[in-house]
């Protein structure tokens, strides 16, 4: 529950009517789900302006509304506030009301790959031990964010959250408004590079989420990857390190083997301890996003035991490596979630490594936001699917041509103009004993090629 007096010193609003007693069960900015009592944001965006739907949430059962524009509907009776901003109005509420649970601990993660998945084996540890309030989907930007936030009671201790960005500025802001305890950056990779240049620029965009960070945070350093731990060297805040290549990292990776494409078993070192861990799932780096995990579990008072048993109970989120059996004999890596360069080349890595009896397939689409460098990035990646020996290529989006020109074989790479031709072309070539890769940006949404597999088979 809110009252009225919290927001209005929260967000600085005006307010234009409505009883000084209010009070809210909640906050949306979605008139489809809005529920009795809550408190509508009129959100405003390029193409949408939440103020024209002011009646309807009312209407759907909110009592209240955050708005820009004092011109409005009749209103009834009903609150309405008015602020400069209705989204930095919702990101000021959402860091008031984390911050009215001075004993929570908040941990967020970002990076160019690895994030959501290093969030998951995160919360799977650290519930263990608190009750864990977690982002999920995709809220994880300057509004997924504040509404999970309100999810928060006194009923929970800690909070690990993802956190995004495709530009300067918005990590800066998400961190103000979650107000972590602890941050790690799993990464930075070629990601977002239409608006943020090169890796330098990825690096200073990621390392906003940290700062500011002072002798009380705590900053979890992947030390494999050189930016990162610049970032670290520049901040005066405790460190947990990790690494599976460096030996001076707290807490590493040894002995990594993976088993029938459904799990990886290896030893991880805490301090000089070592920990036997078997988890589910493929993919190397996901060794190193595991050790990420335990770092975070670490700051926030999880022991060993803790962390074996919740990397143990971790499970792949979907369309994230995910090996798929299908009724034709081949298996799918379904990876379709999203993708920049370095992703791929990991896929294409995990593609090659685990390759038994059969061959190997990999149906790509673009990978976007790589602004003028997307031709050169989609030839590269090609080059790298032919140099890792990719047996057959099929191909689909705008920049494909380019990818098939870095493969470079005209017999086996294949392209494909829609899903249902890339899934008929799959269809051709695999067969029984095959291992076949699947992945895309969000954008190209690779996983109807495999919807339309199973529809084969339907």
């Amino acid at each position: 529950m809110m009252d009225l007096d919290f927001i209005l010193n929260s967000t600085k609003g005006k307010l234009l009517s409505g009883n000084a007693a209010s009070v809210f069960t909640g906050v949306s900015t979605d008139t489809r789900k809005i529920t009795k009592d809550e408190l509508f944001f009129a959100l405003k965006g390029e193409n949408f302006n939440g103020q024209d739907f002011i009646e309807e949430a009312f209407n759907n059962g909110a009592s209240g509304a955050v708005v820009e524009d004092s011109q409005t509907q009749e209103v009834n009776g009903k609150v309405l506030i008015q602020v400069p901003s209705t989204l930095k109005a919702l990101g000021d509420l959402a860091s008031s009301w984390r911050m009215s649970f001075p004993d929570l601990k908040v941990a967020a993660i970002t990076g160019s790959n690895g994030k959501t998945t290093t969030k998951e084996m995160t919360w799977s540890i650290v519930s263990l031990k608190h009750n864990t309030l977690k982002n999920t989907g995709n809220f994880n930007n300057l509004i997924g964010l504040p509404l999970t936030l309100f999810e928060l009671n006194k009923d929970y201790s800690a909070a690990v959250v993802e956190v995004g960005m495709n530009d300067f500025g918005e990590l800066k802001r998400l961190s103000e408004i979650a107000r972590p305890n602890i941050g790690a950056i799993t990464n930075i990779g070629h990601a977002h590079l239409e608006k943020l240049g090169g890796l330098d620029g990825v690096a200073k965009a990621k390392g906003e989420l940290v700062e500011n960070f002072k002798e009380d945070n705590v900053f979890v350093v992947n030390l494999d990857d050189p930016r990162v731990r610049k970032i670290s060297d520049n901040l005066n805040c405790q460190k947990v390190t990790f690494g599976v290549n460096s030996e001076d990292a707290m807490i590493r990776a040894q002995d990594i083997e993976s088993n029938d494409l459904s799990n990886m078993t290896f030893n991880m070192i805490i301090s000089g301890e070592r920990l036997p861990i078997k988890m589910k799932g493929i993919g190397l780096h996901n060794v190193l996003n595991s050790l990420c995990a335990a770092g975070i579990a670490l700051s926030l008072g999880c022991d060993s035991a803790q962390i074996q048993e919740g990397l143990s109970n971790y499970t792949p989120t979907n369309m994230r490596l995910q090996v798929l059996d299908t009724p034709y004999g081949f298996k799918i890596i379904n990876d379709a979630y999203n993708a920049n360069p370095d992703s791929m080349r990991r896929a294409i890595d995990e593609l090659a490594r685990l390759k038994g009896a059969g061959q190997t397939l990999a149906v790509l689409g673009d990978m976007l936001e790589l602004g003028e460098g997307s031709d050169r990035e989609h030839y590269e990646l090609g080059k790298y699917v032919s140099n890792e020996g990719v047996d057959n290529l099929i191909s689909f989006g705008t920049f494909s041509s380019k990818t098939l020109e870095g493969y470079g074989n005209s017999q086996r790479g294949l392209l494909a103009q829609t899903h249902e031709e890339a899934a008929k072309l799959l269809m051709e070539l695999a067969t029984p004993g095959d291992l076949v890769l699947v992945k895309g940006s969000r954008g190209s949404r690779m996983e109807q090629v495999i919807k339309e597999i199973v529809k084969e088979q339907d």
